[in-house]
């Protein structure tokens, strides 16, 4: 191969690598969210869809001149470790969700320039005919602060763009008005399931993937499931993989390890208990940990440690942790932590603050897999054992 057949080869490699990375990370993406990388992912496109099909069984679309990329997810199972949720705030709850439905309902009646009080108009009109739901009340200050957050989120998305205005005063005391651009494009590309909601006949039904009833079928389905594991979770224990997965990922480890490696830029880690594919750049995941100065995350970093100190003489042996001994490790981390180092004053030093505190902690522990909820607290799970404390280094003081 020359010289310049070579170059050009690594470049698109490269490009392709970049394009399925943003993807990953960005599967609902506008090209002026992205102008560095959409190029790229629609020169790509057919390779990108080819390669997400065969291997998580995703699926691609990139339409000529629609100026989006949408990556059609699919989770290997369902599971509540990753709620959807705006910059800065909890995750959703139950309403917020219920009101992000109705709000995707009240959008399409909407025209392609709309306000926050006319959106609401709509909630409220959309709400009456649900009679599963509780309707829309404007009038109501959780409410609004609940439709606020779920209009940021739609604006994280692309699908509303603010004009004018200021939707916090909204949510504060309906004086205020906020104008948006609706992206109808994008609002058509939000929901991601196999089969549309509307023609459902039940919830379940949405995400059920049809395999033939084969062994090709039951191979298949195999391959997806571990790739989706791989791609998104923190971590893959081999006792989470049905016998058939860990029977497909046996007998398909190079292969695995290099689709990872070569296309996708992860770094595959090897160990007794499962894999991990590790992103070195940090770009590929949506949360990372440890990272960032939140009180939560500086908590449950202490708080593994703890763990680790509790399951290391225990090694090979479930060890399970109840939740009034954890609750009791974060009271005594904010009296050694809180001052000092500023925690958070949404949990105050009293019971009902380090109990929050630790539930919190705990529940971003468990959704990197590093501890498993049980009925009377967490099951420690065997990646936790990376944030165990060590001496410093010879001459660090």
């Amino acid at each position: 191969m020359s010289l310049l057949a070579t170059t050009l080869e690594t470049v698109r490699q490269a490009e392709r690598r970049s394009a399925l990375r943003h993807l990953l990370r960005h599967p609902l993406t506008a090209a002026r969210a992205a102008p560095d990388v959409f190029p790229a992912i629609v020169r790509h496109r057919d390779w990108l869809a080819r390669w997400f099909a065969e291997q998580p069984g995703w699926k691609l679309v990139v339409p000529p001149g629609g100026g989006f990329a949408r990556l059609y997810k699919m989770t290997a199972g369902a599971e509540a470790t990753r709620p959807a949720r705006v910059s800065g705030k909890p995750p959703f709850d139950r309403r917020r969700y219920v009101l992000l439905c109705l709000a995707l309902a009240a959008l399409e009646e909407a025209a392609a320039q709309t306000t926050i009080k006319r959106l609401a108009e709509l909630l409220e009109h959309v709400g009456r005919d649900e009679a599963a739901f509780d309707g829309f009340d404007p009038n109501v200050f959780s409410e609004r602060r609940a439709f606020v957050d779920v209009l940021r989120w739609l604006v994280e998305q692309g699908v509303l763009a603010v004009r004018d205005g200021d939707a916090e005063r909204w949510a504060r005391d309906r004086d205020g008005d906020a104008l948006y651009d609706v992206d109808e494009r994008l609002l058509g590309q939000l929901v991601a399931a196999p089969v549309p909601p509307a023609l459902a006949a039940e919830p379940a039904d949405a995400v059920r993937e049809p395999y033939p009833e084969t062994d090709d079928g039951a191979r298949l389905r195999a391959r997806h499931q571990v790739f989706r594991k791989l791609l998104d979770d923190p971590v893959v224990y081999y006792d989470d993989l049905s016998p058939r997965e860990y029977e497909w990922l046996d007998h398909s480890r190079a292969f695995v390890y290099g689709r990872l490696a070569d296309d996708a830029g992860l770094r595959v880690e090897r160990r007794r208990e499962g894999l991990a594919a590790v992103d070195p750049e940090g770009e590929v995941s949506d949360t990372l940990f440890p990272d960032g100065g939140s009180t939560v995350k500086h908590a449950a970093l202490l708080l593994g440690e703890q763990l680790t100190a509790r399951a290391k003489p225990r090694a090979g042996e479930d060890v399970e942790v109840g939740e009034a001994q954890v609750v009791d490790w974060a009271a005594a981390l904010q009296a050694d932590y809180g001052e000092r180092c500023r925690w958070s004053r949404q949990y105050p030093a009293d019971d009902d603050g380090a109990r929050r505190l630790a539930l919190d902690a705990m529940a971003l522990l468990e959704s990197f897999r590093l501890v498993a909820r049980t009925a009377g607290g967490w099951r420690v799970r065997p990646a936790i054992a990376r944030f165990a404390p060590s001496a410093p280094a010879a001459g660090v003081p």
